[in-house]
């Protein structure tokens, strides 16, 4: 993903360009919804998430309910998922 697609889906989240840009270089990644979804367990491995906290990361993908300190957006039938670096 270009990093113009990367501005354009944070400004979807309600971001203003200069936001978006910040939030890229201070480490906020958008994912993909379906390689997000596909490498679940692996991302929870990575990032040394609590078994009881998986949880809220479970209902990202099935409520669409981002968990604290991210985003979704949903464009043209995709689904991504921003976490954010604040």
């Amino acid at each position: 993903m270009t990093r113009e697609r990367e501005i354009e889906i944070l400004m979807l989240d309600r971001c203003t360009k200069s936001e978006a840009e910040k939030h890229l270089k201070n480490g906020s990644t958008v994912f993909e919804g379906d390689d997000f979804e596909k490498f679940f367990d692996d991302y929870m491995k990575e990032w040394s998430i609590e078994e009881d906290d998986i949880e809220e990361y479970r209902k990202m993908i099935t409520d669409k309910i981002p968990a604290r300190d991210w985003g979704i957006v949903e464009d043209n039938g995709k689904t991504y998922y921003i976490m954010y670096v604040l």
